[in-house]
């Protein structure tokens, strides 16, 4: 299970730069400051993911990761589905 969260991390590192230089080339909407508080953040993040998952069992990351894409998936199904204006009044839009 290490070798399973280790590699999947690995894949979207290359995913996220060639969006991100996509998008810096195509359409001039990057922001590098906002870009490079993620990467400290990522950074950051990543070593303290590692040491906490050094503790855990292989069951016990399973379920942290699987819970991890649940919440990800309800968020982005209660996105779609929500009408705009549900979206905007929840997020004090106008």
């Amino acid at each position: 299970m290490h070798v399973v969260v280790g590699t999947s991390l690995f894949q979207i590192l290359f995913t996220c730069i060639n969006v991100t230089f996509m998008q810096a080339y195509v359409n001039h909407t990057v922001d590098f400051l906002l870009a490079l508080l993620l990467l400290v953040g990522s950074t950051l993040g990543a070593q303290i993911g590692a040491r906490i998952s050094r503790k855990l069992k292989a069951d016990q990351l399973k379920i942290l990761l699987a819970s991890i894409v649940l919440v990800v998936m309800l968020k982005m199904l209660v996105d779609l589905l929500m009408r705009p204006s549900v979206l905007l009044s929840l997020k004090g839009g106008h």
